[in-house]
């Protein structure tokens, strides 16, 4: 086993509510487990209802969603020199979030959907007031992030409404929204912030404080807006019928964004299974876009290796450090960590039986369920050499 800083200590409730990441991580990965295991379970005739939306819901809100406020709830007062969460709000974002989790899991899915929408309510509540106070700006890159949350509460408002006009259209704006927007927003605009130090650079979102945006503040947020809105018109477009040009589109902008601002395709000073996995995630990332270009017909099997090839993994390299870096063992990230190639192999292992399953239609949810478990046991070795450190508390990078 790695060794705990000897200067760590355990947490109490103020770090649980001021570092909702301790909470928040170890719930999205019990969400995620349980989201992926309704495969196997309708397989085996134990669930007695289609997964479809379910599975996606708890994956994307409940699973990615987790991980967002928990990182952005303990990273963004922070950042803005502004108080921490107090332990109601954590209480109470803790309860929404459980509460939607369970709607979602039990199939009961506008329910899930309001919970969803009140639960990101109340968390950019908090973060307005905390903005209001502030006294240093956020990273610029972070008009992403912003943008991500509303497209999840779009995503939200468009599946309550069930709009009856041109329903195939609105449907497939909001997954969209849902499941891509929410999640490829915060990952650029966190990632142009916090994946240089991953490969040993520095990173031109990390400017002085200040509490009004400086110039080069407001150079890089025009230009990570501009991004943000082909992405969004990519959305529309593809929404519109245009399953070619929408995702064409879409793998433009994310990789301009990502050749300039995010250092993963550049020269590392930092070797290591972080940085190496990583040029392997947005390499994947970038794939799911160019696979459903080519292959419109099977975009919704090749998106996984956007969803569970590149989110996935930049989530997790992304919360491990967090992590060992709260938890006082940010010195165990420049080791090899072989263990990473493995937890993550075996995620990238499922995805490829999970994708097999659409071309292979006779045997299709046996492979969904194969799929499931193997990505499972990929999390149970990633949360077996983390996430026991979120109970620690040390000194902090």
């Amino acid at each position: 086993m790695d060794s705990i800083n000897s200067r760590a200590t355990r947490v109490g409730w103020r770090d649980l509510a001021a570092e909702p990441f301790r909470i928040f991580f170890p719930a999205a990965v019990a969400v995620g487990l349980a989201g992926v295991s309704l495969w196997p379970l309708y397989a085996l005739k134990l669930a007695d209802f289609y997964p479809g939306t379910s599975h996606a819901r708890l994956m994307a809100c409940g699973f990615f969603g987790g991980f967002i406020v928990g990182f952005l709830g303990t990273a963004l007062p922070r950042m803005l020199s502004s108080f921490p969460l107090t332990m109601g709000e954590t209480a109470v974002s803790l309860g929404l979030y459980l509460t939607m989790a369970a709607a979602y899991a039990l199939s009961k899915i506008v329910l899930g959907d309001k919970l969803f929408l009140a639960w990101l309510g109340f968390f950019a509540l908090g973060g307005a007031v905390r903005f209001w106070k502030r006294k240093d700006m956020p990273p610029p890159g972070f008009v992403l992030v912003l943008l991500g949350l509303l497209c999840a509460a779009a995503g939200a408002l468009l599946a309550i409404a069930d709009a009856d006009a041109d329903e195939a259209h609105y449907s497939a704006l909001q997954h969209l929204l849902s499941y891509q927007g929410f999640i490829l927003f915060p990952i650029l605009g966190v990632g142009a912030f916090i994946l240089p130090r991953f490969f040993g650079l520095p990173s031109s979102h990390d400017m002085p404080e200040s509490a009004r945006p400086a110039a080069n503040w407001m150079r890089k947020a025009g230009a990570a807006a501009a991004v943000a809105a082909a992405i969004l018109v990519s959305f529309f477009i593809e929404a519109a019928g245009w399953h070619r040009l929408g995702p064409a589109l879409r793998f433009a902008a994310a990789l301009v964004y990502i050749a300039f601002e995010i250092p993963v395709f550049h020269p590392a000073v930092v070797k290591n299974a972080f940085s190496g996995s990583l040029k392997v995630a947005f390499a994947l990332l970038l794939a799911g876009f160019a696979g459903a270009v080519i292959y419109p017909g099977y975009r919704v099997a090749l998106l996984h290796l956007t969803l569970v090839g590149g989110f996935a993994a930049v989530t997790f390299a992304v919360a491990t450090r967090v992590i060992f870096g709260h938890s006082g063992n940010l010195a165990l990230m420049s080791k090899p960590n072989r263990w990473l190639w493995v937890a993550l192999g075996t995620m990238w292992f499922a995805m490829i039986t999970r994708i097999s399953g659409d071309f292979l239609p006779k045997i299709r949810f046996s492979h969904y369920a194969y799929g499931a478990v193997v990505w499972i046991i990929g999390v149970l070795i990633w949360a077996r050499k983390v996430l026991g450190k979120v109970a620690v508390k040390g000194a902090e990078d």
